[in-house]
């Protein structure tokens, strides 16, 4: 089963109408008309998990924070898509909610200046709290998962 899921995620975050239809993280400036749309070589899945009763909320902080910073990373040319999936079952499992980062490289993060040159948006960011609370009060990251991209559909 939790294969199915990333496997349905990866595909959501690289498929060319999830990302037509994908709107801007609030508070997130409007794309530039000089960010050209690289192709999704790579794709790293993080898993959430939130504090009780702070599903809405953690979810809330994810697009105040890393996707302002990751729209940035967009701009840059050091990703090529955000998107956050939220689990849509009851069924028991140790996380919530999935933030996936497209890249233009089969590297990823690992790709030589992504990681620097992120950690540089990271330090310039101010942290938008949410109901006062911060990542480590509204949940954790359970894991990561890095993915190469190997076919996409149309």
């Amino acid at each position: 089963m939790l294969r199915q899921i990333m496997i349905a995620a990866a595909v959501a975050v690289i498929a060319p109408a999830a990302q037509a239809a994908a709107q801007p993280a609030p508070g997130a400036p409007a794309p530039s008309a000089k960010v050209s749309k690289l192709p999704t070589l790579h794709v790293t899945q993080t898993y959430l998990r939130a504090a009780p009763g702070k599903r809405a909320a953690l979810i809330a902080y994810i697009e105040r924070n890393w996707f302002v910073m990751d729209h940035i990373g967009i701009e840059q040319g050091l990703f090529t898509s955000y998107s956050l999936l939220e689990r849509a079952d009851d069924t028991t499992a140790d996380w919530d909610v999935i933030v996936a980062v497209g890249y233009p490289t089969i590297m990823g993060h690992d790709a030589p200046g992504t990681a620097d040159a992120f950690r540089k948006i990271r330090v310039a960011h101010r942290e938008t709290k949410v109901d006062g609370l911060g990542l480590t009060e509204l949940g954790s990251i359970v894991r990561h998962y890095p993915l190469t991209l190997v076919y996409q559909g149309c």
